[in-house]
């Protein structure tokens, strides 16, 4: 079998440019998460800044308790509601990286299929053994990545299915 240059650089080229989307993907999810960082730090400074002018309002020990669980009630809600929008973003992030990765191994597994079938070809006789050994070998390492996948996606299913039944459970209970 005789290999030309653009079996090396096709390959090189799909990792780059797997990289690059990586990395975009990345770079996009921190952004996102700035910019809440910044709207959820902006708008508690100007909520504090409200909440200890209306203190300052306060004339009697009984306003004191009243204006405490009033506004204790709307931050504990902010909270959850930021929590789920960072855990959003993440999982989303998450499952974009999956399939980019998913989509790297099936690439890769084709290119392997289709230069171990190119090696048999010219492959010396008495070496079929090597090859069905290697064969089997990264049949056996792709039924443990799909495995793998399966697991990580269903531990994936079960904490969004956490997540959404303890905050409903807790707006309910609020």
């Amino acid at each position: 079998m005789s290999l030309n240059t653009q079996d090396f650089v096709a390959p090189a080229k799909a990792q780059v440019e797997t990289a690059i989307r990586a990395a975009t993907i990345a770079s996009d999810t921190a952004a996102r998460l700035f910019e809440l960082n910044t709207k959820t730090a902006r708008a508690t400074f100007d909520e504090l800044t409200s909440t200890v002018q209306a203190l300052a309002n306060v004339k009697d020990p009984s306003e004191l308790r009243t204006f405490a669980s009033k506004a204790m009630k709307p931050e504990f809600e902010k909270g959850q509601a930021y929590v789920r929008e960072v855990y959003e973003q993440l999982a989303s992030t998450q499952a974009e990286l999956a399939s980019l990765v998913e989509t790297q191994v099936t690439e890769f597994n084709k290119q392997m299929v289709v230069t171990m079938d190119g090696l048999m070809k010219s492959a010396p006789p008495g070496s079929e053994v090597f090859v069905s050994a290697f064969k089997s070998a990264m049949t056996g390492a792709n039924q443990a990545y799909e495995a793998t996948v399966s697991s990580l996606r269903e531990v994936g299913k079960s904490v969004s299915a956490a997540t959404a039944t303890s905050t409903s459970g807790k707006r309910k209970a609020a």
